[in-house]
């Protein structure tokens, strides 16, 4: 290569340059194939972005007939993080990585609650937060109202409590 001249980008194994960025948006089917195809062409996870849309159940549980589950526990072993309390359900658990977000962890436990794009984009997950404070894992487009909280994209900072 003569000084002075451009060097071509790095490439991932599948040709794919390896500071390239990926914006997946569409059906859930279309993105993760898509996501998957991209990581198998060497494309790094953090470098895939997706934003999924589609029909999906419904966000008003109780408009038509579901087999009730009483909110629990989640499955397996006690997380080593800060007690998280959903309070309407009545149920206290300590917080686990094994989970993406606060919302993560209620499905977990079968709490029900709202949500719809689990970026923190749409606010269909704002839900009051009685006392303890959250971290963004992913910085929403806006944050909430002071004294709420968007549950698909954070996580515990301290013990919290929850009105869910």
């Amino acid at each position: 290569m003569s000084p002075g001249a451009a060097r071509p980008p790095r490439r991932s194994p599948g040709g794919i340059p390896a500071d390239a960025d990926a914006y997946l948006c569409g059906p859930t089917a279309f993105t993760d194939d898509l996501d998957g195809i991209l990581r198998d062409h060497g494309l790094r996870p953090e470098r895939i972005h997706t934003e999924r849309f589609s029909a999906l159940a419904a966000i008003n549980p109780g408009i038509t007939p579901a087999a009730a589950v009483r909110p629990h526990q989640p499955s397996g072993a006690p997380g080593p993080g800060a007690l998280v309390t959903f309070a309407r359900s009545g149920v206290t658990t300590p917080w686990s990585p094994a989970h993406a977000s606060l919302l993560e962890l209620a499905e977990a436990c079968d709490v029900p609650t709202r949500w719809s794009c689990r970026t923190g984009v749409c606010h269909t997950c704002v839900t009051p937060l009685v006392t303890g404070d959250v971290v963004y894992t992913t910085p929403p487009l806006e944050l909430p109202e002071p004294g709420t909280v968007l549950v698909c994209c954070s996580t515990p900072a301290t013990e919290a409590v929850l009105d869910l």
